[in-house]
């Protein structure tokens, strides 16, 4: 009773813990990485698992898709099965954190880490997800743990040097960038061999090795295919944007931790050693690793995300806390960091929020469309990674959806377009799920199909339920009001141009009027503006709208480019910033009788995009031949889209 009595404050930071992280296991549905490691439970025998799941199917180490077959097995592949055991580590890593800080500073730094690891939404939201970041985080804790029993504990035992090898090998097992952190946190372990230690953390080592030895060909074909190539290089500030995101992209919790860390300075015991050794260790750790991986996102290839930083983040959480550990009210200040925390995470981040419905919610929509409307007389026109993620909800509901079009790529709005033309059914579903899919694919589909009778939006995903006919008078739109209709961008103005077979060379109209290609002029006038000039910029999507008498061999191109302070934008991929859309296809094939035809290209301003930059619009003639542009418009639209 007394131990429980002592402990009580950890006991309730890992309930508090547990029914966050338990609650959302079940309320939200899968993600696309989770559907991705289900999908490949399929294959019946290991070597199958092994070579088609892991090594060719996937991009991770085999530890967790191998957890996840046998887990699944005999419980089954619900969220509230399958997730468990990762929300156990996510709880579990709070428990350690707790033990660190105590053994290695004190017991206000433990308790001070356990509660801000518990209530912080990032590893909150990371801990549900049956995916390899909450066991990783554990492992690394775990290994954290052994490494100082093995190095500077005063009693050395043969046990310690096991587990530490074996919480190496797990971590080589689980993902890829939590073995590279191992590999720094072994590194760093070699300055503090001494006579009484370095048979043990040699021992741990050639523990690690061997047990890795079997994944070592998987590994080595991982390496060799890539990597995580898709990924783009960090920016100069990512670690700034990490710690910001991981602070629940909060200046209510961060102006807190700032307040915490002042009293403590002014309440600091003078006489108190400062637990140098320790501080700079996992000060080490948590910036050294960054820094690594930053470098070989560069000079090799890119490896940072937030999700990764995971493993390193309660280092730096311990480093805080150090310095918080000073203020004497310990019970106050659990309770500020657990109220501000909980606040934050289940306010400002939404926690219960529409989280991952991209599959779930929209495999409910369109099962009931097909249902209420026949599936004979819906096509379907959806962007997602695999089409057996969606019916891993279809088939619970008793169903199957069929694909007309998936894995949409950034330049298939033209075969889409193509087949569009030819289709008879009376009605097109049209969506994504988490993944990227260009506002071109809706406009696309809006224009064979222009009325909306149901559309449905969540995080990263939409869904949309389309009619030839006009709208119905029930529609029911994502939003209430009709801000979303096409609101005309500016008047183009008059352009003054070098063109002969025009009296005093005048260009005339709103927003352009005639515009006459002829081999040596090949540009049209620009639109030239910044984006501040549009309201809510990061809500629209701009469209651009040209009717030309184009002939059969033109070659018309729409196009975006800009300069920043006089000079070409750079892209944050070292590229110069240009878009553009081929319009000559749909010219053609929707000319009327007089020849005219007219074409569109619907785009987002990307982000990296500054308000003082000059963005430029206009119209590029490939090949030079004559024609004339009768008009060119340019729409501002609500997106609701994504």
């Amino acid at each position: 009773m007394l131990a429980l009595k002592r402990n009580i404050d950890i006991i309730l930071i890992l309930i508090i813990g547990f029914i966050l992280r338990f609650t959302i296991s079940y309320t939200h549905s899968y993600t696309n990485d989770e559907l991705s490691a289900i999908n490949r439970l399929r294959y019946d025998n290991f070597a199958d698992l092994i070579e088609k799941g892991v090594k060719t199917g996937d991009m991770h180490p085999a530890g967790i898709e191998v957890f996840m077959k046998g887990w699944s097995s005999i419980f089954g592949t619900s969220e509230i099965a399958l997730r468990f055991p990762f929300v156990l580590c996510g709880v579990a890593s709070i428990f350690m954190i707790f033990l660190i800080g105590s053994k290695w500073f004190n017991r206000r730094t433990g308790i001070y880490a356990a509660a801000i690891l518990s209530v912080l939404y990032f590893p909150v939201i990371q801990s549900e997800l049956a995916r390899p970041y909450s066991p990783g985080l554990l492992i690394a804790l775990l290994t954290a743990w052994f490494y100082h029993k093995v190095l500077f504990s005063e009693v050395k035992k043969y046990k310690h040097a096991i587990f530490l090898g074996i919480c190496f090998a797990a971590g080589m097992y689980t993902h890829y960038f939590l073995f590279l952190f191992l590999i720094f946190i072994g590194f760093t372990g070699l300055f503090f061999l001494k006579k009484d230690n370095f048979k043990l953390y040699f021992l741990a080592a050639a523990i690690a090795v061997l047990l890795f030895i079997p994944h070592i060909s998987v590994t080595l074909y991982h390496l060799g295919v890539g990597g995580l190539g898709w990924l783009s290089p960090p920016d100069a500030d990512f670690i700034v944007q990490f710690l910001y995101y991981a602070f629940n992209e909060s200046w209510i919790v961060l102006s807190l931790i700032f307040f915490l860390i002042i009293i403590s300075f002014f309440q600091k015991n003078r006489d108190a050693d400062f637990k140098t050794k320790y501080y700079l260790l996992i000060g080490i750790w948590f910036f050294g690793i960054y820094a690594v991986a930053h470098i070989l996102s560069y000079v090799s290839t890119p490896l940072l995300k937030f999700p990764v930083m995971l493993f390193a983040f309660p280092f730096f959480i311990l480093m805080i806390s150090y310095l918080i550990s000073q203020i004497k009210y310990k019970n106050a200040v659990v309770i500020l960091i657990l109220s501000f925390g909980f606040f934050s995470t289940y306010f400002e981040q939404d926690l219960y929020g529409i989280k991952h419905m991209g599959y779930k919610n929209t495999a409910q929509h369109i099962v009931d469309w097909n249902k209420k409307y026949g599936e004979e007389n819906i096509y379907t026109v959806y962007n997602l990674s695999n089409p057996n993620y969606m019916n891993f909800y279809a088939n619970k509901l008793g169903d199957t959806i069929d694909f007309d079009w998936d894995v949409i790529e950034f330049s298939d709005d033209i075969p889409i377009r193509r087949d569009l033309m030819n289709r008879t059914e009376e009605y097109c579903i049209v969506g994504y799920s988490e993944r990227l899919t260009l506002p071109q694919v809706f406009e696309t589909v809006k224009e064979f199909y222009p009325g909306i009778v149901e559309g449905f939006r969540y995080d990263n995903s939409a869904v949309f339920l389309m009619t030839k006919n006009s709208i119905p008078e029930n529609r029911q739109s994502i939003f209430d009001d009709e801000s979303h209709q096409p609101q005309l961008f500016k008047e183009m103005g008059t352009y003054i141009y070098d063109n002969p077979d025009i009296p005093d060379g005048m260009c005339q109209g709103t927003p352009l009027g005639r515009f006459l290609f002829v081999e040596d002029i090949i540009y049209s006038p620009e639109l030239i503006f910044k984006t501040s000039e549009i309201k809510d910029l990061e809500k629209k999507y701009l469209k651009i709208v040209v009717e030309a008498d184009c002939p059969v061999d033109c070659q018309l191109t729409a196009t975006i480019s800009g300069t920043r302070n006089g000079e070409q934008i750079i892209q944050p991929n070292g590229e110069v910033f240009w878009m553009g859309h081929d319009l000559e296809e749909m010219l053609i094939s929707a000319q009327d009788k007089y020849g005219t035809g007219s074409a569109y290209f619907a785009f987002e301003i990307p982000d990296f995009i500054k308000n003082t930059d000059e963005l430029k619009i206009g119209l590029w003639n490939r090949n030079g031949k004559r024609f004339w542009i009768t008009s060119f418009e340019i729409y501002i639209l609500e997106n609701i889209w994504n």
